[in-house]
């Protein structure tokens, strides 16, 4: 008689969930369109391979496009974050516009010390309180 495993479906923690909540009231304060982990690539003007954010945001005005891309770690592991494939990601504006793309590392209070800090060369870090964010570290040559 064959064995057979079943694999235990994927049932995202209430902290989770708490977590990009509190994300996405803070980028529809900025105006950004929100949408959680999206299934499938939002457009021609936006591609990645391989991977699918937490959160994604979209905002065109002022003559730019720009996403931004939320990952929330309850327990960061810098090696797991690693093998995301979030370098990927790239967005063709329209002409004549200008566009970015924003990356948001997201984590609890308490856990910053598991963060690498290089990671600002890319990424703004968010330490998150129950109603909304306690610190925004921003990227490293940012404005």
């Amino acid at each position: 008689m064959k064995s057979f495993r079943v694999r235990a479906a994927f049932v995202e923690s209430a902290v989770h969930k708490a977590m990009k909540e509190v994300i996405r009231g803070e980028l529809e304060r900025e105006r950004y369109s929100v949408v959680e982990e999206p299934l499938f690539i939002p457009g021609e003007k936006v591609a990645w391979s391989s991977y699918r954010p937490d959160l994604m945001g979209y905002r065109r005005e002022d003559g730019s496009e720009e996403i931004v891309l939320v990952e929330c770690e309850t327990r960061p592991s810098m090696r797991r974050f690693g093998l995301k494939n979030h370098s990927s990601v790239w967005l063709q504006p329209g002409l004549p516009m200008n566009g970015s793309v924003r990356r948001i590392l997201a984590v609890r209070r308490g856990w910053l010390r598991a963060v690498d800090m290089g990671l600002r060369s890319q990424w703004e870090i968010w330490v998150l309180g129950d109603a909304g964010p306690i610190i925004q570290i921003p990227r490293v040559g940012s404005d």
